[in-house]
Order: structure tokens, then C-alpha cells, then sequence
């Protein structure tokens, strides 16, 4: 992807689309829109492939929100990311393909979710930390969209969706399980760094 990409900015840069400081923004920008897309191609056929686009979009519409604002666990390699990101969303999809819980366990468990991700956040990348006022902002958007989401839950559960309701607390355990390894990876790199 990273070749791929510096071919891309090359081809912007010789156009006169972007000058030479705009560079290794555009370089980057294209090495993570290419890892997403590919990332989201792989995900739409493993979701085609178990007949369950709908459960599939659902998924991304409350990760890829969740996962931007409240942050989890960072890889060191891309390719170790893509496998986890497709086992993930393959195991997320099963789950909700053969699983049935009771819709009152499924909204107390999205309840203590919630709770529970608004509490961890935020979980920073210890490449790069978060200012004050990124902070302010990403705290305030992570509500909204626990507000949002738990509207969307409370929806399904209005119009009896099961599998959508499933599908929501699944993908909220699968966040809050990121946003675990992500503050303990964290705290090992910063305990690593202090002591060498």
C-alpha cells in the first residue's frame, strides 16, 4: 500500500495538483484510503458471501464512528490490522447469523457498553496524543453517536429486528474489547519506554 500510494502522490505532484509541502499529507492520505478501501472491499465480500449486506453496513455505521472518536488498539503493521479487522467482522457477522439473546439482556448490555466505552475513552495512539481541544471535540461526538446508536437500537428494537439489535451489541462489545487492549497495550509502551 505504501508504494501504491507514493505512486499516487508522484502522479499528483508531477499533475501541479499539490506542491512539495502538500506532499507527504497526500502520500499518507492515499496509503489510508487505499488500506480502508481495501479493508471495507474485503468485509462487503465476506458479508455478499454469508448473505447479510444489511447486517454488514449496520456494522460499519456504528464502528467506524465509535472506533474514530472514542479510539482501541493501535497495530504496528498494517497486514496484522487488515487479518484482525476481517476476523473481527467475520466473527461479528456469525455471531449475529446464529446467535438469539433476549432483547432485554441485548439493551442492558449496550446500556453497560455505553457506560463503559464513554469511561475508557479516550484511548490514544501513542504516536499521537490528543490536545485539549481535540479532546473537548472527540469526547462531545463520541456522545452523540452513543445517543445516535442507542436511538438506532431502540428502534430495531420498535420494529422487532433482531438480528439488526444483534448486530449493534456485538459490535459494541467488539469495540469495547479494542478500546481494553488499546488502553493495556498503551500503558505496557509507556512503562517499556520509561524504563529504558
Amino acid at each position: 500500500m505504501t508504494k501504491i500510494a507514493k505512486v499516487l502522490a508522484d502522479y499528483v505532484l508531477y499533475k501541479g495538483v499539490i506542491n512539495k509541502d502538500e506532499y507527504n499529507l497526500y502520500e499518507y492520505g492515499f496509503q489510508i484510503a487505499l488500506e480502508m478501501g481495501l479493508s471495507l472491499v474485503i468485509s462487503g465480500i465476506i458479508a455478499g458471501m454469508l448473505h447479510m449486506v444489511p447486517e454488514g453496513i449496520l456494522f460499519f455505521i456504528i464502528f467506524i464512528p465509535l472506533r474514530s472518536y472514542a479510539g482501541g488498539l493501535h497495530l504496528k503493521y498494517y497486514f496484522h490490522c487488515l487479518i484482525l479487522s476481517c476476523l473481527t467482522f467475520s466473527a461479528v457477522m456469525l455471531v449475529v447469523r446464529y446467535v438469539r439473546l433476549s432483547t432485554l439482556f441485548l439493551f442492558i448490555t449496550l446500556l453497560i457498553m455505553e457506560i463503559a466505552i464513554y469511561h475508557m475513552y479516550p484511548v490514544e495512539n501513542v504516536n499521537r496524543s490528543v490536545d485539549k481541544e481535540e479532546d473537548c471535540f472527540f469526547r462531545h461526538r463520541l456522545i452523540k453517536f452513543l445517543i445516535l446508536d442507542m436511538g438506532i437500537f431502540l428502534c430495531c428494537m420498535l420494529f422487532k429486528k433482531d438480528s439488526y439489535m444483534m448486530d449493534i451489541v456485538i459490535t459494541f462489545f467488539m469495540v469495547t474489547i479494542t478500546m481494553f487492549f488499546g488502553k493495556y497495550k498503551n500503558i505496557r509502551e509507556t512503562k517499556k519506554f520509561i524504563f529504558e
